[in-house]
């Protein structure tokens, strides 16, 4: 499962992490009372890398994605999140992974129920628990593939044009619970310079610290990065029946926006994932086979579309 780490991402690096699931700045939502949906499809290829122990790999991910929030009460904003997320990975003269072809197709679904909560008009409060399923095609047993936890943050509003807060998650899934802290920030340094943590749309996933250039009403650029993990549960015919997965490493990426008016927006990436590596054990946890990748370089494409 895909997890959030603050590290440089820390936010990016998720920190980022997610998992995956569902992810809203602390009193981001907060700032409008209306009704906002959100779809967003993310294409992300990630080219061919080589292991340093022989054989090379790459993946093809795709992103649908579902938010919606309101306006609950006073000072309370509720939503819901659903995504669905395709990896198709690719392996070539792979010997350290108890077989060539590891793993092959894995699928995500995931669901979150953000919330923010107005405390005062400086502090406010932001909880988002979380379920998914994160599995090879094929799984035998879908109880084995689900993941839970949730994101907790404590924001305050420094300025109109400084926010920060801090946080943590815990997450449990597949034998495996992780717990990290993070941070939270949305700084407009100037009017057209803003640091903050990105949307779960980027390669990078959400959260994480993203410094981003205002060119004009339509064209933005932004660089940031993340540490992302994904863990998930293969299936009962493989190299490791009813095994685990697990793919670790630091994304840094470039981005490229362009506006369509004010609801449709087109991002463009480009990036690598950094101080990667891959594992793979049996059902009862035990490592098989585990190895570093090198610089993988990646591209994506993200196209959001907001009411």
């Amino acid at each position: 499962m895909r997890a959030i780490y603050p590290a440089i991402l820390s936010a990016a690096l998720l920190f980022t992490i997610l998992t995956p699931g569902a992810w809203a700045q602390p009193g981001g939502p907060m700032d409008t009372n209306r009704t906002v949906y959100s779809f967003s499809f993310s294409p992300i290829n990630q080219f061919e890398s080589d292991f340093d122990r022989g054989g090379s790999f790459s993946v093809q991910r795709y992103g649908f994605n579902f938010y919606t929030s309101t306006h609950a009460l006073n000072s309370l904003r509720a939503g819901i999140s659903l995504g669905y997320e395709f990896e198709k990975y690719h392996f070539s003269g792979t010997t350290v992974f108890a077989g060539a072809d590891p793993w092959s197709d894995i699928h995500r679904f995931s669901a979150g129920l953000p919330v923010s909560y107005r405390m005062t008009d400086s502090w406010s409060l932001f909880i988002s628990p979380q379920v998914e399923w994160f599995g090879e095609s094929g799984v035998a047993n879908w109880n084995d593939a689900l993941g839970y936890g949730a994101i907790f943050a404590v924001s305050y509003r420094v300025s109109p044009w400084l926010t920060m807060g801090a946080g943590a998650g815990v997450f449990s899934r597949m034998a495996e619970t992780k717990s990290f802290p993070y941070i939270a920030i949305d700084w407009k340094i100037t009017e057209e310079l803003r640091l903050n943590n990105p949307f779960r749309t980027s390669p990078s996933g959400p959260a994480g610290l993203e410094l981003s250039y205002r060119i004009s009403d339509r064209w933005e650029i932004a660089a940031g990065a993340a540490y992302r993990s994904f863990r998930f549960r293969l299936d009962d015919s493989g190299v490791a029946p009813d095994g685990i997965g697990e793919v670790d490493s630091t994304v840094g990426y470039a981005r490229l926006t362009y506006r369509m008016g004010r609801d449709f927006k087109l991002d463009l990436y480009g990036g690598a994932a950094f101080n990667g590596k891959m594992r793979i054990a049996g059902s009862n946890g035990n490592v098989l086979g585990s190895d570093d990748f090198k610089t993988a370089p990646m591209m994506a494409l993200s196209l959001m579309l907001q009411l």
